[in-house]
């Protein structure tokens, strides 16, 4: 088939891509060091999938060697932190070391479900239960009865922070599956543990499950229990059991008083790490959700830490014939951000490292003991020599340092910059996505910290860009370059042909200057399930699928700059994750309708889609006289959707934070005008899938209509 052409087309590029990869030893190896603490896998980074297991997987897993206790509490803490992946990794690798430890079971199970394996993860706390589910008629689901659980030994023998740890299981497991049998057995696993051991917390969630199972007499009764275990108004109370003791006022309608604690409790937060804080402000928003009235003052109360995202200038280039960020006002623009930091209680960062403005920021938020993730835009050999070495062995030595002083490091691409500054753009998409992303699982929204010039012209990826994409100015935080230093506001406007590195100056190939344009897009690959099983006999139905299919998708209303098809394979490409989100979302649903109507085929026919995002290249394409697009990126999207479950939408990393970031930019416009704002995608973490044909491995989210 044509497809197979393509695909060979496609393994060769790869091929060459690879080879232009290999470069010196030393290089190799700073690279596979940055990769190990990499978020985004890469072909040299994480080993771990379901269907590779080599010598590698306890280095790359950073814990196999630790006690079960130690990675328990690792696991937990990277959950609470929203960093999913990791915390799947070193489950999933040390259960299976440990099947029989009861904590690590529970940890995995938590695990499983926020990552949207609600049904996986049940299967692992039923046997801590001693319990065998039956199916379900009303959900099709196996479950566990009422009746079952009460007559459970678990209960009266087990040891209390076991059975409310169950107990959170469950109530998370509800959220996701809706399920009131699940609320229903968390909220009896927590008066069992409360009975046991009579601490405010779990007292306080058996309250809460009572009320939302509409035991309100109960939860009221359990809540006044709770407020008698400490003294009036928590006198020497922790953070902790002082939100215990907000949430046992609230439930019984005393909102000032509620507010005095959570006062109080801020005023130990400085002790606590800030998920504490996180987890308290998530349980009101939960609640608020689930129909009970919180007051906005303690919403106000419980402020999450800042996330910043941030772009700067680097140091200038010595071809540049204006000076915009000179050595010597390096001290300056460090106060100035160490400042804005501690201004915004910002704890969490997003951020590139070139010398100069990235370098200062990260080397800043590091000491104030935030957490710092770094996402570079292209190879890391290229980045060296664009960004830090212009600036002199000092600047390259403190790019290793906070290399290794990082929480996490990754790339939003791993080709070659080719002298294409949309790599760099393609990279603060990546950023902010990202950041978006773990801004929603801290119930905060992430600021925008920049540090620039204000007499130069937007340039694709540089500061600017960044700013004129920014669409909520109110978490927008400037550092003007031009009011700082000797001659500033010298000349009205800075030409950008002034400030541009000499880029024949750098070590491209000689062809580097006939490459076609790189522009940044999202493309869907999709083939159909089903279709190599058809017989002869069945071509007349196939047809008949496929202009049906044909008209179906004639009414999706979604530009695309381009839609191929070959046999039963689709390629989409267009200029946003949103639009192709939407018809990939929509395909799937009229391919899982139509197949249904065929009972004549020996399967039904599913659609199986993949979803990425990159900087790829564009030009006309000498045989169908169109564009097309071409590149590693193209390769890796058509790469995934071989190993994409049948009738699902699998999405890459990269174009699950782009889907976020526009979704956020929508969502401001929509605030802006005030409209209201309907979340239409759901993004649950899947894990690394081992991509087709020996492409490596990708990070991977199942996408859904929300």
């Amino acid at each position: 088939m044509a497809k197979d052409s393509e695909n060979n087309k496609k393994d060769n590029e790869l091929a060459n891509n690879r080879s232009i990869k290999e470069e010196s030893p030393e290089i190799i190896a700073k690279n596979e060091e940055i990769q190990r603490k990499n978020d985004i896998p890469s072909e040299a980074a994480i080993k771990i999938t379901d269907d590779i297991e080599d010598d590698n997987e306890e280095e790359a897993t950073d814990g196999a060697n630790s006690c079960p206790t130690e990675i328990e509490d690792q696991i937990m803490n990277l959950i609470a932190t929203g960093h999913m992946f990791k915390a799947h990794v070193i489950a999933k690798k040390t259960f299976q070391k440990h099947p029989n430890n009861v904590a690590l079971a529970q940890a995995y199970s938590l695990v499983l479900l926020k990552t949207g394996a609600v049904e996986e993860s049940r299967k692992l706390i039923y046997p801590i239960l001693g319990i065998v589910p039956q199916k379900d008629e009303s959900t099709e689901t196996m479950m566990i009865s009422i009746d079952d659980l009460r007559s459970s030994k678990f209960l009266t023998e087990g040891e209390p922070g076991i059975i409310a740890n169950v107990g959170h299981i469950f109530k998370e497991s509800w959220k996701y599956s809706h399920h009131c049998r699940d609320l229903e057995i968390s909220r009896e696993l927590y008066l069992a543990s409360f009975k046991l051991n009579k601490k405010t917390c779990t007292g306080m969630n058996a309250a809460w499950l009572s009320w939302l199972t509409g035991e309100d007499d109960q939860a009221k009764q359990l809540s006044a229990e709770v407020l008698k275990l400490l003294p009036p108004f928590g006198l020497e109370a922790s953070f902790n059991e002082l939100i215990d003791l907000a949430e046992a006022q609230l439930l019984i309608g005393r909102e000032d008083d509620a507010c005095k604690l959570y006062e109080e409790a801020m005023k130990q937060s400085d002790k606590e790490n800030y998920i504490s804080v996180v987890t308290a402000r998530q349980q009101l928003y939960f609640l608020r959700e689930a129909g009970f009235k919180v007051p906005n003052a303690a919403l106000d109360i419980l402020i999450p830490p800042t996330i910043v995202v941030f772009t700067g200038h680097a140091i200038d280039h010595p071809s540049f014939q204006v000076s915009l960020f000179p050595q010597e006002i390096e001290g300056d623009v460090k106060r100035i951000i160490t400042e804005k930091l501690q201004g915004i209680n910002a704890k969490i960062g997003y951020s590139s490292a070139s010398c100069g403005a990235d370098i200062i920021f990260i080397e800043a938020l590091q000491s104030l003991g935030g957490e710092v993730n770094i996402i570079l835009p292209f190879a890391i050999s290229d980045f060296l020599e664009t960004n830090i070495r212009h600036a002199g062995p000092r600047w390259e030595k403190r790019f290793e340092k906070i290399i290794a002083n990082a929480h996490s490091i990754s790339f939003a691409s791993e080709d070659r910059y080719l002298g294409h500054d949309m790599l760099y753009r393609f990279s603060n998409h990546v950023m902010h996505g990202s950041a978006v992303m773990r801004g929603k699982f801290l119930t905060t929204e992430p600021h925008l910290m920049a540090v620039w010039h204000s007499r130069t012209d937007s340039l694709p990826g540089g500061p600017a860009d960044f700013i004129d994409r920014w669409t909520n100015i109110s978490t927008l935080h400037l550092i003007d370059l031009d009011e700082l230093g000797d001659d500033a506001r010298t000349i009205e406007k800075i030409e950008t042909a002034l400030i541009q590195p000499q880029k024949c100056s750098l070590s491209f190939d000689p062809s580097i200057a006939q490459s076609p344009d790189r522009v940044i897009r999202s493309m869907m690959f999709s083939d159909l399930s089903g279709y190599s099983k058809l017989q002869d006999e069945h071509v007349p139905s196939f047809l008949d699928f496929l202009e049906k299919l044909h008209e179906a998708m004639e009414k999706i209303n979604v530009s695309l700059e381009s839609l191929n098809t070959w046999g039963d394979a689709i390629f989409a490409v267009a200029d946003s994750a949103i639009k192709i989100a939407d018809f990939g979302l929509k395909y799937c649903d009229i391919v899982e309708n139509l197949g249904k109507k065929y009972p004549e085929f020996p399967f039904p026919i599913r659609a199986r889609i993949s979803l990425h995002s990159g900087p790829v290249f564009i030009a006309n394409d000498p045989f169908i006289k169109k564009m097309n697009f071409y590149g590693g990126h193209i390769n890796r999207a058509a790469r995934l959707e071989p190993v994409t479950a049948v009738g699902q939408v699998y999405a890459t990393q990269q174009f699950v934070a782009l889907l976020h970031g526009e979704t956020n930019d929508e969502r401001n416009e929509y605030n802006q005008k005030g409209l209201k704002y309907y979340e239409k995608y759901s993004t649950e973490y899947v894990g690394v899938i081992s991509l087709a044909k020996s492409f490596g491995q990708q990070e991977v989210y199942h996408l859904r209509w929300k």
